[in-house]
């Protein structure tokens, strides 16, 4: 019996604009095992989000596309699934908790109601037995009072508490798969340290596995298992967490963790930085997506696309100067 929950293979999603087509994600591959957590890392526009939305068929289309690929959750193609099996799917198997809770919930509905309906939409239950599994969630989720706070609105709570609804919303039917969409962005970082427990927590209770997506590398060590990193549409390194750490490899991942401010930094010593902006991705798929900001390019990186390849046992990378038989010698900093 295999532990395989998710297997996304060769994805290409693109949105064909007035001005080109926009390679958002550009042939991504990982798998996502039962239990287990995946973190995707990398900085804004490097197609983590798009890539999760793909997982859950929320492309907008137009102008948005799945133009390659394939999506496998527990031996079904969701590329190849239906719309009705799509609503089915959503909420019950796979749940998303969004960016921005105050966006995602509906201001002129309580909380409540809002979780009750999503509970009603997958299980055959009467509203008052809604209700009480609408309650049970809010609680598990560390709502204090959460009998009467089921009927408040999202206004009346503080951001990281619209932050747990969101949580207890997706968690409410026990989905199979939690995809966290920058679960912590908008929050100081005291309330993201017990959202982070949080989400821990309710995974080994009931057994959830997370994907979830950040442009904060620390975040990734404190919950990740796996770790995939993404640049401009493509995975740059994909490994366990522990890994990563220890022994990154892909020039792009030394500039992340070099960027990681310092505790011991001296005053007016200047942050490590990765030097340029990500690329145009109407233009990427020649070279090395990275080439423009790697010190470590020369020609063939301009001309030739690298391959995701294992470069040590289960840790791969995509980059021609780090293979089994010879590494780069990394710098101090990007």
């Amino acid at each position: 019996m295999t532990d395989r929950l998710l297997t996304v293979n060769n994805l290409k999603t693109y949105f064909y604009t007035a001005s080109g087509v926009v390679k958002a994600v550009d042939g991504v591959s990982f798998t996502l095992d039962k239990g287990k957590t995946l973190g995707i890392v990398g900085e804004s526009g490097s197609g983590k989000s798009v890539t999760a939305s793909s997982i859950m068929r929320l492309i907008p289309q137009p102008p948005g596309k799945i133009v390659d690929g394939e999506i496998v959750f527990e031996d079904k193609n969701i590329i190849d699934m239906s719309k009705n099996d799509l609503l089915d799917l959503r909420g019950k198997d796979i749940a998303m908790i969004f960016q921005d809770p105050m966006t995602a919930l509906n201001p002129v509905f309580t909380v409540g109601s809002q979780i009750r309906e999503a509970i009603l939409a997958h299980r055959n239950i009467s509203k008052k037995e809604a209700k009480k599994l609408a309650v049970d969630a809010l609680k598990l989720v560390g709502i204090p009072d959460a009998d009467s706070r089921y009927n408040s609105y999202p206004y009346e709570f503080s951001g990281g508490m619209r932050q747990r609804v969101m949580i207890a919303m997706a968690v409410a039917c026990n989905p199979k798969l939690l995809i966290a969409d920058e679960p912590t962005t908008a929050l100081d970082v005291t309330i993201q340290a017990q959202v982070l427990e949080l989400m821990k927590n309710l995974q080994n209770q009931l057994n959830t596995s997370i994907l979830i997506i950040t442009h904060d590398i620390g975040v990734i060590w404190e919950v990740a298992d796996y770790v995939m990193v993404m640049y401009a549409g493509r995975t740059v390194e994909y490994t366990d967490t522990v890994s990563l750490y220890k022994n990154p490899i892909h020039p792009y991942t030394w500039g992340l963790l070099d960027s990681i401010p310092k505790r011991n930094i001296e005053k007016n010593e200047p942050l490590n930085t990765i030097e340029g902006n990500p690329p145009d991705l109407r233009t990427t798929g020649e070279g090395c997506n990275f080439v423009g900001r790697c010190p470590y390019a020369k020609d063939i990186c301009r001309k030739k696309q690298p391959e995701l390849i294992e470069i040590e046992k289960n840790h791969f990378a995509a980059c021609h100067f780090q293979t089994k038989d010879s590494r780069l010698v990394r710098k101090g900093g990007l």
